[in-house]
């Protein structure tokens, strides 16, 4: 009996620690937001210089940009990824880089959020 109540604790006290740790839920880049420039530097290459806000209350770190450039038609003709280094502080900003390869029949651009993770315990 004492056994089967002792086995019964370990497992009410084990149960939520394993499924916070099994529980995923996806992130929406709401309180994200993205502003950037674009500068040819030579034939096929383009630059991309931007910066992402924070809005939130919490850090967010890991966070993934991708450029695309579209054609006339709004079709993706070429695609690149950038990277925001370290921790992007609550209510704070931080700038990206990215250098792509331009297809040549790039009408305009585009650049948004691909992933990110919210900072758990104050983003250090």
């Amino acid at each position: 009996m004492t056994r089967r109540l002792l086995l019964l604790g370990l497992l009410l006290v084990a149960a939520p620690v394993v499924s916070i740790g099994q529980t995923f839920t996806p992130q929406s880049p709401a309180g994200l937001s993205v502003t950037f420039t674009t500068e040819r530097a030579g034939g096929t290459r383009v630059l991309v210089f931007g910066e992402v806000r924070n809005s939130n209350t919490s850090p967010a770190q890991h966070v993934v940009v991708v450029a695309e450039g579209l054609d006339e038609s709004g079709r993706v003709v070429s695609r690149a990824r950038g990277y925001v280094l370290g921790v992007l502080a609550s209510r704070g900003s931080a700038p990206f880089e990215i250098r792509m390869l331009a297809a040549g029949s790039e009408k305009r651009y585009r650049v948004q959020i691909e992933s990110f993770e919210f900072a758990v315990g104050g983003g250090n």
